[in-house]
């Protein structure tokens, strides 16, 4: 094809991009940032598929951060401890409506925050009971001090984040709070991520529910399910999820509520998520009442900067 038949047929192609008319939204995806969209072109039925692109991390681009404050908008969306989160725009002085990125901020941010968030390449290992009594368990509790916790308990004592509570059971072994997880804009039923902090804190991760915490687990889960499903009506018990991490990010027992159609990225892949109905099905299989995840072979991922595959796994 000729260079003038070639911008010809650009322009054709341009010409009918620019004349769909939408019909409707037949899907998005939290995940890729994608939606799919229905339309006509004449008579003719048309689709387009759009996509957010990555961001753009050109020196020029990235010098607008080293002065926030040139930002257009910025509103603030919550505070606790070290985290603050906003949302932001930096191309149309009156985009609040629509904001173009959402920050987390973490001030003073640690060295494990550091390497949390750096680029790594990621490891499957195998944590036998006896690498868990003698190396795993010993790194967790060590992690439980030095205010590390402290945005945990600003929610359970009401200090920080109540206005954002969903349902709260006050008893202090039966209970929890559950609120939304800030990585959810509290908007989009289709990326609906919720938080349920329980009021125990003898529970550090998974390792720790024994057989005889099942019945608790299933009134946990039952509760959760529940108070999603009220707050947000347009949902079915069925349309959610309930999971917990294992290695999970702060050793405070928690259990993740999202909706199924959520794309959650590394957070739900196995190796990382554990489904609450499977947990509880595998303690009810136990041989007693004492039994615990701290007697079973879990296999899961691991980023290579974290500090348990450094002090541990890479040396086994």
């Amino acid at each position: 094809m000729s260079e003038s038949g070639s911008e010809s047929k650009q322009i054709e192609q341009t010409a009918a991009f620019r004349s769909f008319k939408l019909t409707r939204l037949l899907n998005e995806d939290t995940g890729s940032k994608s939606m799919s969209l229905l339309g006509k072109i004449g008579f003719q039925d048309a689709i387009i598929v759009a996509e957010k692109t990555s961001f753009n991390t050109s020196p020029e681009l990235l010098e607008q951060f080293q002065e926030p404050s040139n930002l257009s908008t910025l509103t603030v969306l919550g505070q606790n401890d070290i985290y603050h989160w906003f949302l932001a725009s930096h191309s149309e002085p009156d985009n609040e409506k629509h904001p173009e990125i959402k920050f987390t901020f973490i001030y003073p941010a640690t060295e494990k925050h550091i390497r949390k968030y750096s680029r790594q390449s990621l490891r499957m290992v195998t944590e036998t009971p006896e690498v868990y009594r003698k190396l795993v368990k010993p790194y967790i509790e060590s992690t439980r001090g030095g205010g590390r916790l402290n945005w945990v308990y600003n929610i359970l004592n009401h200090r920080s984040e109540a206005e954002k509570i969903v349902f709260e059971d006050t008893d202090e072994h039966e209970g929890f709070i559950l609120l939304p997880d800030l990585k959810w804009d509290r908007k989009t039923l289709t990326s609906l991520y919720m938080m349920a902090l329980v009021q125990r804190k003898d529970i550090m991760s998974l390792r720790d529910l024994t057989k005889k915490d099942v019945p608790w687990l299933r009134r946990v889960s039952n509760k959760i399910t529940s108070a999603v499903c009220a707050a947000y009506p347009e949902l079915e018990r069925s349309q959610i999820k309930l999971y917990v991490h294992y290695q999970p990010s702060y050793y405070h027992f928690h259990i993740h509520a999202v909706a199924i159609s959520h794309d959650g990225g590394l957070g739900q892949i196995a190796g990382k998520a554990f489904l609450l109905g499977n947990v509880i099905s595998q303690l009810e299989s136990m041989p007693n009442e004492e039994s615990s995840f701290a007697d079973v072979e879990l296999t899961y991922v691991l980023g290579e900067e974290s500090e348990l595959w450094q002090a541990v796994f890479q040396n086994l």
